[in-house]
C-alpha cells in the first residue's frame, strides 16, 4: 500500500540575490581603489592601451574623497543588510508529493516513559481536566439533583393518588348483605333510627344503626373491614382505631344487634334511645375530632 509523502527541497531560488551581493562587494572594493592617486606603474601603461580605453568609454570625472568615502560606507551597509537577510541564505524550500512504499522503514517512535512517570502524567492530566471542567460538572450535578427531585415529587404525588383511588375502589359496599355505602344512609342516622324504634320497627332501627356504624368504620376510620367480616371481627379490627368511648358504644351496639337479630330478645325503649342518641356523639364527633388532631 502506498501513501503520499511531502518532501522539502532546497534550490537556487536566491541565485539572483547572490549575484547582486557579489556585485555590491566588488563595487565596495573598487571605490577605495579609484579614490587613491595613480601609481608609477600605472603611468607605464602603453599609450595604445590608453588610447583604446579612451575610445571605448568616456573619461569619468574624478570623485572627491569625502563623496567616495560616503558611497563606500553606504555600499558596505547595504552588503551587511544583505548578509543578515534570511532570504539571502541561498536555500529555498519547496514541497512535493511522493508515494510512500510499505517497504520504507517507519520513523522511529518517541520512547514511551516508564509506567510510574506515565501514571503521574495521567494524574496530572486528570487534575487539569477536572480543574477546567469543574464549573460544568457542578452545573451538571445541580441539574441532575433538580431532575431527581422533580421526578421523586411526581412519583410521590402519583403514589398518593393511586393509594386514594385504590382505597376508594377496594372499599366494600356490602358487609354480609348489609348496604354500607354512605349514599345509602340518611344524614342523621340516629334520628332516623329513633323514629323507626318509636314506630315499633326495632330490627329496622338496629339494622340502620349497625349499617351506619360499619359505614363510619370503613370510610371515616379506615378500618379494614371486608364483605365477610363478622360482628366479632369488626370489634377486634376497630380496637386499634377507636378511642375508649367510641369503642364502648360500638360494643354496646353490636351486643344489642346480636341479641335482637340472632337471639330474638326484646330491647327496652331506654336502650333504644341511648343507642340512637349516642350514635352522632360517639362515632361522628369522634371521627371529626380525630381527623382534626391528625391534620
Amino acid at each position: 500500500m502506498h501513501s503520499l509523502r511531502v518532501e522539502a527541497h532546497r534550490g537556487p531560488a536566491a541565485a539572483t540575490r547572490r549575484r547582486l551581493a557579489a556585485t555590491a562587494l566588488l563595487a565596495t572594493l573598487a571605490v577605495p581603489a579609484s579614490a587613491q592617486p595613480p601609481s608609477t606603474d600605472d603611468a607605464a601603461v602603453p599609450a595604445a592601451a590608453a588610447s583604446d580605453a579612451v575610445d571605448q568609454a568616456a573619461p569619468a570625472a574624478p570623485v572627491p574623497a569625502p563623496a567616495a568615502s560616503a558611497q563606500a560606507a553606504a555600499i558596505v551597509d547595504a552588503v551587511a543588510r544583505l548578509q543578515v537577510d534570511p532570504l539571502m541564505s541561498g536555500r529555498h524550500k519547496t514541497r512535493a508529493l511522493h508515494w510512500n512504499s510499505d517497504d520504507e522503514p517507519e520513523k522511529k517512535k518517541e520512547p514511551t516513559p516508564p509506567s510510574d512517570i506515565a501514571w503521574l502524567h495521567w494524574v496530572r492530566d486528570l487534575v487539569d481536566f477536572i480543574n477546567d471542567t469543574s464549573r460544568i460538572l457542578l452545573y451538571g450535578l445541580i441539574a441532575v439533583l433538580v431532575a431527581v427531585l422533580l421526578v421523586s415529587l411526581r412519583h410521590l404525588v402519583q403514589l398518593r393518588s393511586f393509594r386514594r383511588r385504590t382505597s376508594a375502589v377496594t372499599a366494600v359496599s356490602h358487609v354480609r348483605d348489609l348496604d354500607v355505602r354512605p349514599e345509602s344512609l340518611p344524614d342523621d342516622i340516629g334520628a332516623a333510627a329513633w323514629a323507626l324504634w318509636r314506630a315499633g320497627q326495632v330490627p329496622a332501627a338496629l339494622s340502620l344503626l349497625y349499617r351506619g356504624a360499619l359505614s363510619r368504620l370503613i370510610h371515616r376510620w379506615a378500618v379494614p373491614i371486608s364483605s365477610a367480616t363478622t360482628e366479632g371481627e369488626c370489634l377486634e379490627l376497630a380496637r386499634s382505631h377507636l378511642d375508649a368511648t367510641a369503642l364502648r358504644y360500638l360494643t354496646q351496639l353490636v351486643r344489642a344487634w346480636e341479641a335482637n337479630i340472632y337471639g330474638s330478645r326484646a330491647l327496652s325503649d331506654a336502650m333504644g334511645e341511648t343507642l340512637c342518641s349516642g350514635f352522632a356523639t360517639r362515632l361522628d364527633a369522634a371521627a371529626t375530632s380525630t381527623k382534626g388532631a391528625a391534620a
